[in-house]
């Protein structure tokens, strides 16, 4: 056998190089697809794999021509990728030299909207401290949607179901499209002209390039700068957009954002019957402290004995009216002493201007005797008036004209129901005449 007609590896591998690198479809291709196993040399090569749903093919980029890139490339990115195809010698497999690369056009809208996010972020947009809080109980929504869409029936329904009270107006916005960036923002600056008490914006879930007006840096922008409270319920649960960051609160679909912005009227009559059953409890509490009270005033032996209320003052009465008529004996003593002693001044030529003056200061000491008089014998009535009026109104006899009675059982004055049973005979007095009845029904809670 002649050995002259195998090749080497090596021979053969060089050979389909020279025909890739002759082949002018090759020199030159155009390639989309998704980045995979990228790794950075410290050289500033960078190698990677592109690939899509059905093949796979190794790439290198040198550092010659990684200036020109104006993204950091990472796994999974979509790409368009400008080069030529060659054999690598050593692994005799072939692989694109990468000359260009550029995000694809959905790979260059994430990339921005990570720029946007990381903008916003850093002027501290996403604070907290920038939300609005949601009114409790609100009077009026707008729904910011398409009214097309199944999505507002679900939110009215919502809504309608877990507070009627509320006012809910649809405004019908274009939500994708060219036009609905500014269709969205206009919509939100005329509801918030409105004075809603909170908006809702709102669409059902769809691909990420239909929900994309919400990435959208302006849409989130105007949301900040709205002075009404927005929820944002854009897609399903696991979509998130960059108004979803600066909204004043997310929720996960339009529906549970028809459930944030309301209570649950179950809840609210809920709350109400444990308000109502706690005010109950108060007032019986209140009740019986109050007639506890009362009872034990009912015992108290002042009142089983009136007159001791006003024996002391009655006492103190007459110990005043006693130093009152000391007082005025002791004056009318001294004016007849001083009386006689100017009658002995006239008898003996006292001069006229000392009897004068005499005569002044007896008046003056009478009429000062008079005032005092008057003033002690008012106070004094004041004094028994107050006494008198307290003692009636601790008295029985006027408690019984108020409209009250007692009741007594075989003698005994009934405090309590458990005193009582079916059957027995009880005497109930009145502010006019008394009444003996039966009981026929006993209660032990205080209640009717």
């Amino acid at each position: 056998m002649e050995n002259n007609k195998y090749l080497s590896v090596g021979a053969l591998t060089k050979y389909l190089k020279y025909k890739f690198d002759q082949d002018p479809y090759l020199t030159r291709v155009f390639l989309k697809g998704e980045l995979s196993n990228v790794k950075r040399h410290t050289s500033g090569h960078i190698f990677f794999a592109i690939k899509d749903e059905q093949s796979v093919v190794r790439a290198i980029m040198f550092s010659r021509n990684t200036g020109s890139l104006n993204f950091k490339p990472e796994e999974g990115q979509s790409v368009l990728i400008e080069g030529r195809v060659s054999v690598f010698e050593s692994s005799g497999q072939y692989q694109i030299y990468v000359e260009k690369m550029e995000m694809d056009g959905i790979g260059l809208l994430f990339e921005k909207l990570a720029q946007d996010k990381r903008q916003l972020a850093e002027k501290g947009y996403f604070d907290v401290r920038h939300k609005k809080a949601l009114p409790r109980y609100p009077r009026t929504i707008t729904i910011i949607s398409s009214e097309t869409g199944a999505a507002v029936r679900d939110m009215i329904t919502t809504l309608e179901r877990r507070y009627p009270l509320v006012s809910v107006t649809v405004i019908n916005t274009l939500m994708q499209g060219p036009k609905s960036q500014q269709a969205v923002i206009d919509n939100l600056s005329y509801a918030d002209q409105q004075q809603n008490d909170i908006i809702i914006l709102a669409r059902g879930g769809g691909s990420i390039e239909d929900l994309w007006t919400f990435n959208e840096k302006n849409v989130a922008l105007k949301i900040f700068d709205m002075s009404t409270p927005v929820i944002t319920g854009i897609g399903h649960e696991t979509d998130t957009t960059l108004v979803d960051f600066i909204a004043d609160v997310r929720a996960a679909t339009p529906t549970a954002a028809a459930e944030m912005a309301v209570p649950d009227q179950q809840d609210i009559l809920e709350r109400l019957r444990q308000s109502e059953n706690l005010v109950s409890r108060r007032i019986f509490q209140k009740l019986d402290v109050a007639r506890n009270r009362l009872d034990t005033l009912g015992t108290y032996y002042k009142l089983k004995n009136p007159e001791l209320l006003y024996d002391q003052q009655v006492e103190k009465l007459v110990n005043l009216k006693d130093s009152l008529d000391d007082g005025i004996y002791d004056v009318i003593k001294d004016s007849s002493y001083r009386l006689s002693s100017m009658k002995e001044s006239i008898k003996y030529n006292t001069p006229a201007p000392e009897i004068r003056r005499s005569t002044e200061m007896l008046m003056d000491r009478r009429n000062g005797l008079d005032r005092a008089m008057r003033i002690k014998t008012i106070d004094a009535k004041k004094m028994l008036t107050r006494m008198i009026e307290s003692l009636n109104t601790l008295s029985p006899t006027n408690v019984l004209l108020r409209g009250y009675s007692f009741t007594t059982h075989n003698g005994k004055l009934v405090k309590d129901s458990r005193q009582l049973e079916v059957g027995d005979e009880v005497h109930s007095t009145f502010a006019e005449g008394n009444i003996v009845s039966k009981v026929t029904e006993v209660n032990h809670d205080g209640r009717n």
